[in-house]
């Protein structure tokens, strides 16, 4: 019995220790930031020369990301080898994820076939329930199935973001710089949380000098 508890607790600390390194965060700060970078290409480069600034960095993102978690993160903690548990959560996670990226392509498509539609609402109010449905919900049902706690403050803050953006026009600037503000007001803050979280995490694990490679199983 007290077997099956220490394995049940290595592999929880294991599973919590892929997530300390904030590549994450970082990784969906780089992406949120794109949106900021977007507005502005908007305004100074043609179509579709701003769409190919914007895939790059979705792509360094990406590139960050995959290589991070293979050449900082691995190094530190070993190659962890979960069992059955924690390959379901994951399961569960992309299917959120594709289930979210429908039903927004869905409402994309009837929102170009039928413009009126989005104008039945205010849309400060479109834009707060589109954030809630399409950013803070989905995220938050995936922080559940990761356990990953950070995630539902990014969750929140990705919901908010077009509803702050809206609350910025409110003030006497620019529609540009309001968005410019409020898009990248959030994308700095996540990017702060996973460059404190990363420079935490090279701190408490040294790079060693040789790879391991630990395998839990959790039924």
């Amino acid at each position: 019995m007290s077997k099956d508890i220490d394995l049940k607790e290595l592999e929880k600390k294991a599973w919590r220790s892929t997530l300390e390194d904030g590549i994450f965060e970082i990784y969906f700060g780089i992406l949120h930031l794109n949106i900021t970078i977007g507005v502005i290409l908007d305004e100074i480069l043609p179509s579709p020369y701003n769409l190919i600034v914007m895939f790059s960095i979705i792509g360094l993102g990406l590139m960050f990301f995959l290589f991070g978690k293979k050449f900082i993160s691995e190094p530190r903690l070993g190659k962890v080898k979960f069992g059955r548990t924690r390959i379901v959560r994951k399961v569960k996670t992309i299917a959120v994820l594709t289930v979210n990226f429908l039903a927004l392509l869905i409402i994309f498509l009837i929102g170009v076939l039928n413009p009126q539609l989005r104008l039945q609402l205010p849309k400060s109010l479109f834009d707060l329930i589109m954030g809630l449905l399409f950013f803070t919900l989905p995220l938050c049902f995936i922080a559940y199935f990761l356990q990953f706690r950070r995630l539902y403050i990014i969750a929140i803050l990705l919901g908010l973001g077009f509803s702050l953006d809206e609350l910025f026009k409110l003030l006497p600037i620019p529609d540009l710089v309001s968005s410019i503000l409020a898009f990248g007001m959030i994308s700095v803050i996540i990017l702060s949380m996973g460059v404190v979280v990363f420079i935490r995490f090279l701190k408490k694990y040294p790079r060693p000098k040789d790879n391991q490679e630990l395998e839990v199983k959790d039924g």
